[in-house]
């Protein structure tokens, strides 16, 4: 418990900078105002010239206007907050860097034109998707065979047994390491494996595990011969790069020829070793061949943005042959790309669908063009269903997301809440072939702040078992009715509208 101390102490004293930083800029605002009238419509003309800034930007226009009201309302201290926490961070010296390596490592990923003609030729309503994201860097396998897991401690179960069987490498990274009943398992296999000559990496996101992890963490894994790396570590100077922008991808490569991936981070409430939140829903999948390579590429370019080291990517191909069914194309989304993969994946799969497209998410914070396509699918008679969760893990997150509800449910989106507890899965399918899991959220960070990854799946059997867990799992949950949601209280209606507002901020 006391790693639980320290890491409650930093984040205590993060918050008290940041706090330190925001009452500084209000006395600023105010000995401005009476003083220099002069120096304060300086101020106001720059925050105009921010306002101009922000609307002529590529981004989110809810974005955009969730900053402006800001800017808006807080005169001079909306300006500097959006300095210090609102603009992407695409000029960066380490954003300069992370895409420099980056687009090194996308070199590796060679295009096979053989296998896009024949996804295109048996999938040629798939064709633009395919061609979208080779276009962004990210070729499409085949000879993969995948497994699908509809709850955590299955895919845990199963990757502890592929760890024990590794001969040359395992990386592991998530947003999210726990010391506890899982960690402490895992850990007991990675030592044997480093005894055995095994390479053993450990990536961690710094914030997302501040409270997780023992203080002495690194060091210890570092003194058992395992490489380890905190992602972005909290800086004394709370800049907004280290706060906002996190990296939320789940991925775990064993040898190169196995590779994981999903929703589940490792800590025991996504194995339901514990109850947080009730019953844990989580799914991940494993890929076995050809596209674990993009897997294995995807955590060696976050690996070395942080630690700097030149990687030979060769060391780390796939080494046996397998055959499978089905195609797989593996991406990954950064916010200093500007280029917004994830969100134009989901929109793509949505306008797309003609028969029906299914989501599990988390939080479904998302802007009007994303829930324009949602209520257009649904209008020209798509099915289209989403499970978010009836117990929250944050509230006011959960405001936004049932903000969005009455839109959808009047257009014939139908919206289930999954009763058992959290919902943390994050899928989309549409028509029986094609598919994603991943790390992505429906919400903006995901979208726009974070670093994500995701397995676009097409033509695959597994596909039917993504289908039949989705429709299983509705069984379990509330659905949603327009007549009676109409019904509730003025007051949580009002405090949905407010926090809609600010919804691209949380």
């Amino acid at each position: 418990m006391r790693h639980k101390y320290r890491g409650l102490l930093r984040i205590i004293v993060v918050g008290l900078i940041s706090i330190a930083q925001l009452v500084l800029l209000a006395v600023l605002v105010i000995l401005l105002r009476q003083n220099s009238i002069y120096l304060y419509f300086t101020l106001e003309v720059i925050g105009l010239i921010e306002v101009l800034f922000l609307a002529n930007k590529n981004q989110s226009s809810a974005y955009t206007i969730a900053w402006v009201i800001v800017i808006l309302i807080l005169p001079v201290f909306g300006i500097v907050l959006y300095l210090m926490w609102g603009r992407t961070p695409t000029h960066s010296r380490k954003s300069k860097r992370t895409r420099e390596i980056v687009s090194k490592g996308v070199k590796h990923l060679s295009r096979d034109k053989d296998v896009r003609e024949d996804i295109e030729k048996q999938f040629p309503e798939r064709k633009r998707i395919v061609r979208y994201l080779e276009e962004q860097g990210f070729p499409v396998y085949e000879n993969t065979v995948c497994s699908y897991y509809p709850l955590g401690e299955f895919k845990f179960r199963q990757m502890i047994h592929d760890m024990k069987q590794a001969k040359r490498f395992i990386f592991i990274e998530y947003f999210i390491i726990n010391d506890g009943i899982l960690w402490s398992t895992i850990y007991e296999v990675l030592k044997e494996k480093v005894k055995e000559g095994v390479e053993v990496r450990v990536l961690y996101d710094d914030l997302g595990s501040i409270i997780t992890v023992p203080n002495h963490f690194i060091k210890q894994l570092e003194n058992d011969g395992i490489k380890v790396t905190a992602f972005n570590p909290v800086h004394k100077y709370v800049s907004r790069f280290y706060l906002n922008f996190r990296n939320h991808q789940k991925i775990v490569v064993i040898d190169g020829n196995i590779g994981y991936t999903g929703g589940a981070n490792l800590a025991d409430e996504y194995a339901n070793l514990y109850e947080k939140h009730g019953h844990w829903k989580d799914t991940a999948i494993r890929l076995e061949g050809e596209a674990v390579w993009s897997l294995t590429v995807t955590f060696l370019q976050i690996w070395q943005s942080e630690n700097l080291i030149e990687e030979d990517y060769s060391k780390y191909r796939p080494t046996t042959e397998i055959k499978g069914d089905g195609f797989y194309q593996p991406f990954s989304d950064s916010p200093i790309s500007n280029k917004n993969v994830a969100e134009i994946m989901y929109r793509q799969i949505i306008s797309s669908a003609r028969k029906y497209v299914y989501i599990t998410t988390p939080y479904l914070v998302i802007d009007d063009t994303m829930i324009n396509e949602l209520c257009l699918a649904a209008l020209t008679g798509t099915d289209v269903r989403i499970i978010t969760p009836k117990v929250y893990d944050k509230w006011y997150v959960y405001m936004v997301t049932c903000s969005n509800y009455k839109r959808l449910l009047e257009a014939g989106v139908r919206i289930f809440e999954y009763t058992p507890g959290y919902m943390h899965a994050k899928t989309i399918i549409s028509d029986d072939d094609n598919a994603i899991v991943g790390s992505i959220n429906m919400d903006y960070r995901s979208f726009y702040l974070h670093f994500e990854n995701g397995v676009w799946i097409c033509g695959s059997s597994v596909i039917q078992d993504i289908k039949e867990d989705i429709l299983k799992t509705m069984d379990q949950c509330e659905e949603i009715i327009l007549e009676e949601w109409n019904k509730r209280p003025w007051y949580k209606k009002a405090s949905e509208l407010f926090f809609r507002i600010f919804a691209p901020l949380l």
